[in-house]
C-alpha cells in the first residue's frame, strides 16, 4: 500500500529533523483550490487574524487515517472554525499528488478509508505540479502525517505537534496560547523573524519577514570566509508583510551568509547554500 509500512515505522520511531521552516520562523505563503472549488490562501487567513491548523496527510497512510478518525480536527473545527469562535481555519491537505477523489472517498486503490463523509472542515487534494512541490519543499514534508500551527503573525510551529503521540485538542490550543507571540524584523522579541526560501537555492531566493514600522531594509551577502560580495538596499518599506526577491543565479556554488538589517540597529543573519 504505497510503502505504508515504511511510513508507520517512521511515524512511530523517527526522530524528526526539520530543515525548513524552523519552529517560530515565518511561514511561506501557499494557495490551493479545495474540493468545493474555493481558493484557500494562507496569508488571507493570517491577515484576517486567524490561526491556521494544517494536517498534511495521504489517503493511503494508516496513521494519518487513524488520526483523522480521532476527530481532533473535527473538534477544533467545531470549537474554533465557522461553527465556533471563528478564530481558526482548519485545513487538511492531501500531500500525495498521485491520489484522487475516489481515494478520499474510500473507493479508490490508494486509500485507507473514507476521509470525506462526516468531515466539515476544508479538504484540499492538489495534483502533482509546481504548487504542491513548492509547498512540500517549503514545509519540508518528508513523512505523513505532518502537522503545523501557523499564527496570525505568520510564525509556524510544528515540533510540539509532531513529537510522539499525535496532539489532542488541548495540545493544539497550548501552541496557540503559549507560542504565538509578537512578530517582525523590527521586533526584538521575535527570535526568528526571517525566512529565506528556497534554501539550498539555484536561481532566486525570497526573503519573507514582516515590519511593524516603516524601515530602510538592507541586505548584505558575504561568502564563507566573510568577504562581502554584495550589498542591496530595498529602500523604504512600509509596515506589513514583505517578500523580497534576490537573484543568486550568477553566484558560484557554495555557502553564503545573508544579513538583513532594518535600519534601526537590528541585524539578522542566515546561512544560504547556493547550488
Amino acid at each position: 500500500m504505497k510503502g505504508c509500512l515504511i511510513f508507520i515505522v517512521a511515524f512511530i520511531f523517527s526522530n524528526r529533523a526539520y530543515a525548513q521552516p524552523a519552529d517560530g520562523s515565518t511561514a511561506p505563503d501557499f494557495s490551493f483550490t479545495d474540493l468545493s472549488g474555493n481558493t484557500q490562501n494562507l496569508y488571507t487567513y493570517l491577515n484576517a487574524g486567524k490561526y491556521v491548523a494544517v494536517d498534511v496527510s495521504a489517503t493511503w497512510c494508516i496513521p494519518c487515517f487513524n488520526y483523522h478518525n480521532s476527530h481532533v480536527s473535527d473538534s477544533l473545527y467545531t470549537m474554533h472554525d465557522i461553527p465556533g469562535d471563528q478564530q481558526w481555519k482548519i485545513l487538511l491537505i492531501e500531500g500525495d499528488g498521485g491520489t484522487n477523489l475516489a481515494d478520499l472517498q474510500g473507493t479508490g486503490t490508494s486509500t485507507a478509508g473514507d476521509w470525506i463523509t462526516g468531515t466539515l472542515f476544508t479538504i484540499i487534494n492538489p495534483p502533482y505540479g509546481i504548487a504542491l512541490n513548492d509547498f512540500k519543499a517549503a514545509y519540508n514534508i518528508t513523512v505523513f502525517p505532518t502537522l503545523f500551527l501557523i499564527c496570525p503573525n505568520k510564525k509556524v510551529y510544528q515540533d510540539t505537534l509532531n513529537a510522539g503521540i499525535k496532539p489532542s485538542v488541548s495540545t493544539w490550543e497550548h501552541v496557540v496560547n503559549n507560542m504565538c507571540g509578537p512578530a517582525g524584523l523590527d521586533n526584538i522579541s521575535d527570535a526568528n523573524p526571517l525566512t529565506i526560501y528556497p534554501n539550498p537555492a539555484r536561481d532566486q531566493v525570497t526573503l519573507y519577514f514582516s515590519l511593524n514600522n516603516s524601515a530602510d531594509v538592507k541586505l548584505s551577502v558575504a561568502n564563507i570566509v566573510g568577504q562581502l560580495m554584495e550589498t542591496k538596499s530595498f529602500d523604504h518599506l512600509y509596515p506589513g508583510d514583505q517578500s523580497l526577491k534576490y537573484d543568486v543565479s550568477k553566484m558560484q556554488s557554495g555557502i553564503y551568509f545573508f544579513t538583513v538589517s532594518d535600519g534601526n540597529g537590528r541585524y539578522i543573519r542566515k546561512k544560504v547554500a547556493v547550488k
